[in-house]
Formats: C-alpha cells, sequence, structure tokens
C-alpha cells in the first residue's frame, strides 16, 4: 500500500525525469566513443593514469549517487507525515554526523589528490632518452620542429612508438592548449614562456588533436595529426625529410616557381633551397602531409589549387591571403606543391 501511494505521488514527476537521465547516460557516451576526441581510450602511460584518475572520481561519485538516494528514499518512507501526527522534536545538530561527513569527503579529497600528482608527475617527469619536439602555436595551425634531427613539419606529428616524447611548448602569438586526448592531458602553449610536457606513445595508429583553448575566430580549425609508427618507419621519415624537395629543379615546375617568386610566397614560407619565410607553415615536404590549413581539408592536389584560389572561402580571417591566381595558375602551384615530398 505504502509503495503504491509512493509511486502514484511520484511517477508524474520522476518518470520524464528518470527518462531524460537514462538518455543521457545511454546516448551521451556511446555519441562521445565514436567521436575523434575521445580522452578514455588511452594510448600511452600517462593517458592511462589520468583515465585511472577519472574512473575512480566516477566511482566515488556514483557511491555517493547512490547512498544520498538511498537515504533520501528511507527518510521519505519512513519519516512521512501521516494523519494527527503531533509536530515531531526538531534536532538543531548531531555532532557526531557532522564529524563523519566532514571526515569521510576530507579522506576521499586526500585520496584524489594523490593519483592527481602522480598524474601531474608522469606528465612532466622527463626521460634520459626522450625525443625533443619543440610545438610553437601559431593562429591557427602548429609548427613542430625536432631540433636533434633537423626536421621541420606542421600540423603533422609524427613519433616512433614506445619511445618517450620532451616538449617544449612556445607560442607566436596568443595563448594555445596543445592537446592529443588519447595521449593524455593537455598543456598551454604561451607567449613568452616555455612549457614542458611528455607522454610515449605505446601503439602505432593516427591520433587526432587541436587546440582546446579559445584563440580566435578559426580556433575550431586549428587540427592536428600524429602518426605514430614503428622506430624502423620512423627513421624512414626522418631520412625523407632531411632530402631536398627535387620538385624544385625539375622542368614542368618553372611556371609555378615563377609564380611563387612574383606572389612573394618565400617571404612567409620556407622551402629548402628556395626560400626561408617563416610567418606561415614550412612547406618543404608540404606533399607528404595528409591535411590542410590546420585540418580544414585533406591534402591531395584538387584540395590543394582549391585552397590557393581562394583560401578565406575555407579558413575565413586566416592569414593565407587571396592571391588572385586563376584556375591554371592554380593547378600549376598546387602540382609543384604536391610534388614537395
Amino acid at each position: 500500500m505504502i509503495w503504491r501511494k509512493l509511486a502514484r505521488g511520484l511517477g508524474r514527476f520522476t518518470l520524464p525525469a528518470a527518462s531524460a537521465a537514462m538518455a543521457i547516460i545511454v546516448v551521451v557516451p556511446t555519441a562521445a566513443w565514436a567521436a575523434p576526441f575521445w580522452p578514455v581510450s588511452p594510448a600511452s602511460p600517462q593517458a592511462r593514469s589520468q583515465v585511472t584518475l577519472f574512473w575512480i572520481v566516477i566511482a566515488i561519485a556514483f557511491v555517493f549517487l547512490f547512498v544520498v538516494l538511498g537515504v533520501l528514499v528511507y527518510v521519505m518512507l519512513r519519516f512521512r507525515a501521516r494523519p494527527g501526527q503531533p509536530e515531531p522534536r526538531q534536532i538543531y545538530g548531531n555532532q557526531r554526523l557532522e564529524l563523519w561527513w566532514t571526515a569521510i569527503p576530507m579522506g576521499i579529497l586526500v585520496v584524489i589528490f594523490g593519483f592527481t600528482v602522480r598524474a601531474v608527475t608522469d606528465e612532466t617527469a622527463i626521460a634520459a632518452d626522450a625525443l625533443p619536439v619543440a610545438v610553437v602555436g601559431h593562429q591557427w595551425w602548429w609548427e613542430f620542429r625536432y631540433p636533434t634531427l633537423g626536421v621541420t613539419t606542421a600540423n603533422e606529428l609524427q613519433l616512433p612508438v614506445g619511445r618517450a616524447v620532451h616538449f617544449t611548448l612556445e607560442s607566436a602569438d596568443v595563448i594555445h592548449t596543445f592537446w592529443f586526448p588519447e595521449l593524455g592531458g593537455k598543456e598551454q602553449t604561451i607567449p613568452g614562456t616555455s612549457n614542458v610536457w611528455t607522454f610515449t606513445p605505446e601503439r602505432a595508429g593516427e591520433f587526432e588533436g587541436a587546440c582546446s583553448e579559445y584563440c580566435g575566430v578559426q580556433h575550431a580549425w586549428m587540427r592536428m595529426r600524429l602518426i605514430v609508427q614503428t622506430p624502423q618507419d620512423f627513421d624512414a621519415w626522418v631520412e625523407q625529410q632531411r632530402r631536398p624537395p627535387q620538385a624544385i629543379g625539375l622542368p614542368e615546375h618553372q611556371e609555378a616557381l615563377r609564380l611563387w617568386s612574383a606572389n612573394a610566397c618565400g617571404q612567409c614560407h620556407t622551402i629548402a633551397g628556395l626560400s626561408s619565410g617563416i610567418v606561415g607553415p614550412d612547406l618543404t615536404h608540404a606533399g607528404s602531409r595528409g591535411i590542410l590549413a590546420g585540418g580544414v581539408l585533406k591534402n591531395d592536389p584538387d584540395n590543394m589549387t582549391r585552397w590557393l584560389r581562394d583560401p578565406q572561402r575555407f579558413k575565413p580571417g586566416s592569414y593565407m591571403p587571396n592571391l588572385h591566381l586563376d584556375d591554371q595558375q592554380a593547378i600549376a602551384l598546387a602540382r609543384f606543391l604536391e610534388d614537395l615530398k
């Protein structure tokens, strides 16, 4: 009888709320799992440490949720008002209970703090044989320099599996935040200072990354890609990146070289043996990369042509100017850039 009355009384309110809660519990994690930025599938020890902390906090939260709900339901049933019942005796404090509900949360916070310190320490502990990589955030693209290897690239980071990486993070303009969710953690790039960060990729594959701190109109298209490969494949990539681009000397690209010079492209971009601009991405091996313009487009000849014809159409507000090339000029310059392997 009591349960039927309680169900009738609460049914109108709890049924829609329960349905909404169930939808959130089921749909949100499912959508997140399908998204490219899902941090709870760690691919490094540092990320695993953070995921452990995440699940500990979630477990504690659920324990408290069910304890509080259980006490609430018990109180509603045990101490419900009855017809003719006098006003209950008022209790204004319980020192023992107050001590317990202060001590227990404090103990839990101490445990969480310990796991948090461990996770932060994992992110900043630099191994002796770590591969140094300098990261520079620009509006709105990423520059990656390998100082010990003599390699510079943009928006696409390549690393060997199983080797720790020591990142030095800087910014050329405003604050950005460097983030590969599956590799663990975030770190800011701040003008005038250097931050450090580390992780050790544990499995080969491609991972999506992005700037996770609003940095201007094209913040959403400040994407990057990480390619983790075997040490042998990484060494082969390094050797390929060190070689001067052969396309510069090919006769079929003479028109493209004329356009490059006429439009002063070299004032912004570096191509080894041709120009040394530092405003825009290094294009020495632009054709070997998988994405264009911070991830706006897939890198192929058609997209390169479209980008050169009207970059503001795809990335409004970016610093790449419209060179007002006609179709044939854009095609010639795109073929040249795509041959820079």
